[in-house]
């Protein structure tokens, strides 16, 4: 007959627990920086869309000679903006590792092989549990250093021109009008 104790003894995990919680966390993680690609992407995609149109809006007031100086900034600067949001936006690349072999899960490291023999690569990685971790987790670190660092260093220089323009071309546009 069973005891009451017997029914609230902790019961110990399924072995497959760990790779369960593992594969879980790494596929959370990885979901995660493939979001911030598409932010990073979309943040961009609004930057040149705005200045785009905002060049030939303010090049609309080029003809008033007290405020070419802060139409010329703008304009520049705008075109700049645009410039690095563009750069943010072309694809990135892994940096190959030493032995010249790419990572099997990312795009990049696939069309290196052919069919069967990624095939084959893939089979051999899937039947190891610690291969399989090893490229999820790598492909996690790429898709941050290789991918993010430069997309958001490209963006943040994007936002820095705007701004740096806008706030010249303030003070070119507003002074001569209000003197």
């Amino acid at each position: 007959m069973k005891t009451p104790e017997a029914d609230h003894q902790p019961t110990s995990p399924p072995s497959n627990w760990p790779a369960l919680l593992r594969g879980s966390v790494l596929s959370s993680a990885q979901s995660k920086h493939v979001q911030y690609i598409s932010l990073a992407d979309r943040r961009a995609q609004v930057i040149i869309t705005i200045n785009a149109f905002l060049i030939p809006l303010t090049l609309s007031g080029y003809t008033k000679p007290e405020i070419r100086i802060g139409i010329i900034l703008f304009s520049l600067a705008a075109a700049l903006s645009i410039f690095f949001a563009i750069i943010s936006l072309m694809p990135k690349r892994y940096k190959v590792d030493a032995s010249g072999s790419g990572n099997l899960l990312h795009f990049s490291g696939i069309w290196q092989y052919d069919e069967t023999s990624y095939k084959e690569l893939m089979k051999g990685a899937l039947e190891s549990r610690n291969t399989i971790t090893e490229l999820m987790v790598s492909d996690i670190y790429h898709l941050s250093n290789d991918v993010l660092r430069p997309k958001f260093r490209w963006i943040r220089l994007s936002f820095y021109a705007f701004l740096v323009g806008l706030s010249c071309a303030l003070i070119f546009i507003v002074g001569p009008l209000v003197s």
